[in-house]
């Protein structure tokens, strides 16, 4: 009988605890960056690509967020890229030295930022979206808010699970849906769309908790606006995740 009822109050423990470590787990995720840049007659293929891949994951309920970089070394063949940044050239070849690439190219996709490939392969995307979402996070995000301020400054505030240490945080503020009509340059006389296009980028020390203000300019419109935010470890990997739309 003793031992009937050591099995019976083991059992539910095991249960107990089992129950308690699935509610700790962090949400798997996925990040999208995409390198893009509007004088790249290449790059359009792959912007659809991120469109399409936003929409199904809202449509199955995937933790899945894209950000779309728009790189400049390809204004000076015949169009200015208006969401162009030198830092986010900057930040394509860091990962080019991470990943031990001989050089950097566009379009490019690299997801948690340790799988690149072509940005318009979406085969090699689907997989590397199979292995994040099936992957455990380091860390999570307890809160992400995101609200405008006097003066139309949005302020992000955050709090983190816990802070692993030798990382960074990352934020940037994107602009939902913007319309292109290019002039100039490969692509010339077309209209290109884009979604989750980066218009600022801000990195700050790990903590716990904090918050962090964009700038005055450039602002897009209201209705148009989120923040994702991610925490990143020096080897440039993932861990961590979250995003919130400006309403």
């Amino acid at each position: 009988m003793k031992k009937l009822k050591v099995g019976l109050l083991v059992v539910p423990l095991l249960l107990l605890l089992m129950s308690f470590n699935n509610e700790q787990l962090p949400e798997s995720f996925a990040i999208i960056e995409l390198f893009t840049s509007q004088g790249c007659s290449s790059c359009p293929k792959a912007d659809k690509l991120l469109s399409q891949t936003i929409a199904n994951a809202k449509k199955d309920g995937k933790k899945i967020m894209a950000l779309s970089f728009h790189v400049d070394y390809w204004n000076r063949l015949g169009w200015m890229d208006p969401f162009s940044e030198k830092k986010y050239s900057q930040l394509q070849r860091d990962y080019a030295s991470a990943l031990h690439l001989s050089n950097v190219y566009t379009p490019q996709m690299i997801v948690n930022g340790t799988t690149e490939f072509v940005g318009s392969n979406n085969n090699e995307l689907t997989n590397a979206l199979e292995r994040s979402l099936h992957t455990t996070p380091t860390t999570a995000f307890k809160m992400l808010t995101a609200t405008f301020q006097v003066g139309a400054l949005p302020l992000v505030k955050y709090e983190l699970e816990r802070a692993v240490p030798g990382c960074k945080l990352h934020f940037a503020l994107v602009s939902l849906n913007e319309t292109t009509y290019v002039k100039h340059g490969e692509n010339g006389g077309l209209i290109l769309k884009s979604e989750n296009v980066v218009r600022q980028f801000i990195s700050a020390p790990i903590s716990v908790k904090g918050q962090i203000q964009f700038d005055v300019s450039p602002i897009p419109e209201k209705n148009n606006l989120a923040v994702v935010a991610y925490i990143q470890q020096e080897d440039l990997k993932i861990i961590g995740a979250s995003m919130a739309v400006i309403n």
